[in-house]
């Protein structure tokens, strides 16, 4: 099965990241990852991302970049992920299919139960540039 995703990393005020749990129940329940989800027909990755942002936390982006594109396996699909970094200010509002929402310095993030698929990506941002 092939699942078309997209990720996006928000990067606000500095270096803070956005990360989202996932609810209870569903697949990887409890899990971290930034926002994202699946790119609809027609749709661009970029506006997927857009798209997905806002219906999970009613944050818009401003100007976003292309930073990764990989493809990963869990059990039962295979995900090709693409992740965007860019902008955003505002808090988060709580909307349906995430549970909580967190501001995090880069290096924080690695001490949560974070996607695996995201790992690389987080081990690349906090790479010194």
């Amino acid at each position: 099965m092939i699942e078309l995703a997209v990720a996006v990393v928000i990067l606000f005020d500095g270096p803070r990241m956005l990360v989202t749990r996932r609810p209870p129940g569903s697949y990887y329940g409890g899990w971290w990852e930034w926002p994202g989800g699946k790119q609809e027909p027609g749709e661009t990755p970029e506006q997927a991302a857009r798209r997905e942002l806002l219906e999970e936390t009613g944050l818009q982006a401003g100007a976003l970049r292309e930073f990764a594109r990989q493809s990963s396996d869990y059990p039962g699909r295979r995900v090709h992920l693409t992740f965007f970094v860019g902008e955003v200010q505002g808090s988060p509002e709580p909307r349906t299919g995430t549970v909580e929402h967190k501001w995090l310095l880069p290096a924080d993030v690695g001490s949560l139960q974070f996607l695996e698929a995201n790992l690389p990506v987080l081990t690349r941002l906090l790479a010194p540039q």
